[in-house]
């Protein structure tokens, strides 16, 4: 009888243990993840490539060589220029600009009004019913301008 009493007493003494170790892992668990690192990083947005028509579309400002001695020069800044261009926006799987530059009026302006066409930030603008489309050119690229 004794033998029976000490085994349901070390039965019950174990089942408590386990009880115990069990439940305390379950909440050092629970603890552990709310006190834990962040898994997550921060990752940086990805940097845009050079553009460098952002500002203008002659960046080169080929027009101060017209007093230049050699006649040549500003045709030759133009080709620079515009091979430079069309490199760039293959590289970067954009449409390349045209070779030729035109005048035309600043957008909102009464002769753009007027005339339905308009130079923003170097790229000509044609007036639509519910906006404004970039021109191409005739050469092939959208069409470059001067004026604003």
């Amino acid at each position: 009888m004794d033998r029976i009493i000490t085994a349901r007493r070390v039965a019950l003494a174990l089942t408590t243990l386990c009880l115990l170790a069990c439940a305390q892992g379950v909440s050092a668990q629970s603890m552990r993840s709310a006190t834990g690192k962040a898994n997550s990083k921060y990752i940086p947005p990805t940097r845009q490539p050079y553009n460098s028509m952002a500002r203008d579309t002659t960046p080169f400002n080929c027009e101060q060589y017209r007093a230049h001695p050699h006649p040549g020069m500003v045709r030759y800044c133009q080709g620079i220029e515009n091979m430079m261009l069309r490199n760039e926006a293959r590289s970067q799987g954009r449409p390349a600009p045209s070779d030729s530059i035109i005048a035309l009026p600043g957008l909102g302006t009464a002769e753009a009004k007027q005339l339905g066409y308009a130079c923003v930030g170097g790229q000509a603008m044609k007036r639509l019913r519910n906006g404004w489309e970039q021109v191409s050119a005739a050469a092939g690229g959208w069409q470059r301008c001067q004026g604003g």
